[in-house]
């Protein structure tokens, strides 16, 4: 695991990105022989991009602007853009301990993919806020009955895995239907139908982290994923 590519959405993401990077940069430099974020700005109406392009000078950062707005669009953008072998992503806030990230990253050497989950079983202590807690509730059940996926956080900001998987998941498979805050959920279905081993890994959320859910995504969200279960 001598080389990570690390990849950054960032919608608007201005107030939060910089320190995030550095952070980001601190944890994983030392790690990896070879490193490199890509900040993929989706449709940044704000500073996000100049503030990025400015770090370029000081930290291996690639910044890449796209006009879709969308999560998935982002992480799908950066993985085809990623040289390393081992890839996965963080969300521009910076919202998990990246000492237990990056032993989470660790696990790679057992299993091919290795992701996040905010929730402990028997835990209903709530971490985010009622829309995104809505959301992975939402997501749980939609994953669970519809894609029989078994695990606790569809939606966690934090999955890594090897090169190999994203190259039979994506450049080997149909082109992606969810390409917004579904994006987990598609990719994790692909991942399983695979067989595809994964680690989930539970690590708690920092409290009042930036977010740019909103609820006026779930109706297409919801369409995205009915058309993903009746056409796979």
């Amino acid at each position: 695991m001598n080389g990570l590519s690390l990849i950054i959405p960032a919608h608007n993401s201005g107030r939060v990105i910089e320190n995030s990077l550095y952070r980001y940069y601190e944890a994983f430099s030392k790690k990896f022989k070879y490193f490199e974020m890509i900040v993929i700005c989706n449709d940044c109406i704000d500073n996000t991009v100049s503030i990025c392009k400015n770090l370029e000078k000081k930290l291996p950062i690639r910044t890449i602007e796209i006009p879709q707005r969308g999560k998935g669009y982002a992480l799908i953008h950066g993985f085809n853009e990623a040289r390393f072998d081992i890839m996965g992503f963080l969300d521009a806030d910076n919202p998990f301990d990246l000492k237990k990230i990056s032993v989470m990253i660790d696990r790679l050497d057992r299993v091919h993919i290795a992701i996040v989950s905010k929730y402990l079983k028997g835990n209903k202590k709530r971490q985010e806020s009622i829309s995104r807690r809505l959301v992975s509730l939402a997501s749980s059940v939609v994953s669970k009955f519809f894609f029989n996926l078994p695990f606790a956080d569809t939606q966690a900001g934090a999955k890594f895995f090897r090169k190999e998987v994203w190259d039979k998941i994506n450049k080997n498979q149909k082109e992606f239907i969810c390409k917004g805050f579904d994006w987990d959920i598609e990719f994790l279905y692909r991942v399983r139908k695979n067989r595809f081993r994964v680690l989930e890994m539970y690590i708690s959320v920092a409290y009042g982290k930036f977010s740019t859910f909103r609820l006026k995504y779930l109706p297409g969200i919801l369409k995205r994923l009915l058309k993903l279960r009746f056409l796979r």
